[in-house]
């Protein structure tokens, strides 16, 4: 089971109002938590073990200006991942995230647009400097991404739990 919506806003922490803290989390932490919890039950009925994996992000590791409710809900899917990893091992269910940087989605692309207006400059140059700043010099494509996923989801890495992974061409150390 891959539990893969999210969504973006990009505020200030003073600006943002209650109703969009609860609807950013609603969505990118506790629908992680419900896809989680649902599709465990149905593994742990089956008795045959399974592969449970979200999306996070590098925003996850770092956050960063006017990504507070976004960099928390990603935080704490890391979190959800490696406690339910915990728990759900006995079943012979694995728990991974993957932690992507900048990919070539629509997502992104409401983030430029929010970056560009905040910053009074051009999409364009919000974009440019994403690719200058990560050291492949370039934004992931969506099958990037999809292919460690792949992996994540065969029986080739049963060994790997509770793991949140970046996939961001070389800009986030930890």
């Amino acid at each position: 089971m891959v539990a893969n919506a999210g969504i973006f806003e990009g505020k200030p922490l003073v600006e943002l109002s209650g109703d969009e803290w609860d609807k950013l989390l609603s969505i990118n932490l506790r629908g992680v938590f419900l896809c989680y919890r649902e599709a465990a039950k149905i593994m742990i009925k089956q008795g045959k073990g399974g592969r449970l994996i979200a999306a996070s992000s590098s925003a996850g590791y770092t956050g960063g200006p006017n990504i507070c409710a976004y960099a928390t809900s990603k935080w704490g899917v890391r979190g959800l991942t490696q406690n339910a990893a915990i728990e759900l091992a006995p079943y012979k269910i694995t728990v991974n995230a993957y932690c992507p940087g900048s990919v070539d989605t629509p997502l992104l692309n409401r983030a430029l647009e929010y970056l560009a207006a905040n910053e009074n400059t051009t999409v364009e140059n919000v974009k440019n400097s994403f690719v200058q700043n990560t050291p492949l010099k370039r934004l992931a494509a969506p099958d990037e991404i999809a292919n460690f996923v792949s992996f994540v989801a065969s029986h080739e890495s049963e060994y790997m739990t509770g793991q949140s992974v970046l996939i961001d061409g070389g800009l986030t150390s930890v």
